[in-house]
Parts: structure tokens; C-alpha cells; sequence
């Protein structure tokens, strides 16, 4: 497994729909992902991306060797700010280790203000061993 190319993802804006879309999928109906007022009385300009729906695109930096005998055998991660509708997310990744049956890779997420979003760490391991 060669991780030394490793993707650079970037979502240029999150919308609404992709939150609405992904609460209902992931029956999370927690009113800071669909109620504007209700995120809003929490102290958010608008609705907030389930947390776990930006986890989830994390994992894209990964998926080319999903797909090649390696599987996700860890991931750690921690949300430093909301990721908000029209915000965009922007992941890069650094290879911290490779051995010929795995690679653990770090990662971080910025939105358009160079905020940090989302930090992690992910562990892939391979079938074949």
C-alpha cells in the first residue's frame, strides 16, 4: 500500500440539505441539525452539521485503499468548532507510520476561515495478514 499521495478533500460548501439529508438517513433529528431557531438559541448562526457526518467525510482521505484488502481498524477525532451551512471543509492528511500490513495517518479539517473543524487520527490495517 503506497499512502505516500494521500488526497486533499475539499467540500466547497456545506448546505442545508446535505445536514437535512444526512440526519433523516442517520435518523439523528436533533433540533441544531434542522431548527434554525433552535440552533440559533444555542448560539449558532444556522444549523449545524451532525458531527459524525463530518467524520464521515474524513474517511474519503482513506477510501482509495479501502477498496485494496485494508479496512479501518481505528479512528479518533475531535470537533473544534461546528461545521455550519455554507461553510466549506477543506481535509488534508500526513502519514505518521507505514509498515507493510498497516498505516496510521493523521488529519485535519479547516472550513473557509482556516478554523479548524474536525483533528483525527486513523489506524488502516490489511485483510491479508
Amino acid at each position: 500500500m503506497d499512502l505516500t499521495n494521500l488526497p486533499i478533500i475539499y467540500i466547497p460548501e456545506i448546505k442545508e440539505e446535505h445536514i437535512i439529508d444526512y440526519g433523516n438517513v442517520s435518523n439523528d433529528f436533533n433540533p441544531l441539525h434542522f431548527d434554525k431557531k433552535a440552533a440559533e438559541q444555542a448560539g449558532f448562526p444556522s444549523i449545524i452539521a451532525h458531527g459524525m457526518m463530518t467524520m464521515g467525510i474524513s474517511t474519503k482521505l482513506i477510501s482509495p485503499w479501502l477498496s485494496n484488502d485494508y479496512f479501518i481498524s481505528e479512528y479518533e477525532s475531535s470537533f473544534h468548532k461546528p461545521l455550519l451551512v455554507g461553510d466549506s471543509l477543506h481535509l488534508v492528511a500526513e502519514l505518521i507510520k507505514q509498515q507493510e500490513t498497516y498505516a496510521r495517518i493523521s488529519f485535519k479539517g479547516v472550513n473557509q476561515d482556516r478554523k479548524t473543524i474536525i483533528t483525527g487520527k486513523i489506524l488502516v490495517k490489511s485483510n491479508l495478514t
